[in-house]
């Protein structure tokens, strides 16, 4: 076993859709090969229930990107430049104030549960060194499309 074991574990924060997981918790996902399943456990709160998904339940699972958008307050910005500088300045405060983007990535997973849809929803716990062959590898076991044919068209 290398630096960073196996790649079978990353740690993320877990934000929707684990029952018991409140949102912010610390939260390791575990691919256990042996089961067939992913695992959540808990990391801080030892009296939180591990919680186990099969994979054949398992549809898709994946990061995404979000971009957010901060609007900077233009009143905000005028108002400083007007008490710092006069009417120029708030003029100049006013015109200043812009977009800020930031991309925020969270990992989903997709299942299905007594004939439900639901997800599970987690962020990153900072850099998840094993994510690309976590992924690899859970991708590997995830089911199949039966609707697929040898040359990768789908088939309605």
């Amino acid at each position: 076993m290398g630096l960073f074991g196996k790649g079978n574990t990353m740690n993320m924060i877990h934000l929707e859709g684990l029952p018991g997981f409140g949102k912010g918790y610390a939260t390791a996902m575990t691919l256990d090969e042996e089961h067939q399943c992913l695992q959540f456990k808990a990391r801080a709160f030892k009296d939180t229930n591990d919680v186990e998904l099969p994979l054949n339940k398992i549809t898709k699972a994946g990061n995404i990107n979000i971009t957010e958008i901060e609007q900077q307050s233009k009143v905000g910005r005028a108002v400083i430049g007007g008490l710092l500088f006069g009417n120029a300045g708030a003029i100049v405060g006013a015109m200043t104030a812009g977009e800020k983007q930031k991309i925020k990535t969270l990992y989903i997973i997709n299942y299905s549960s007594n004939d439900e849809k639901k997800v599970i929803i987690l962020k990153g716990n900072g850099g998840n060194l094993n994510y690309t062959r976590f992924q690899k590898r859970l991708n590997e076991l995830l089911p199949t499309s039966e609707s697929k044919s040898a040359h990768g068209k789908i088939t309605l």
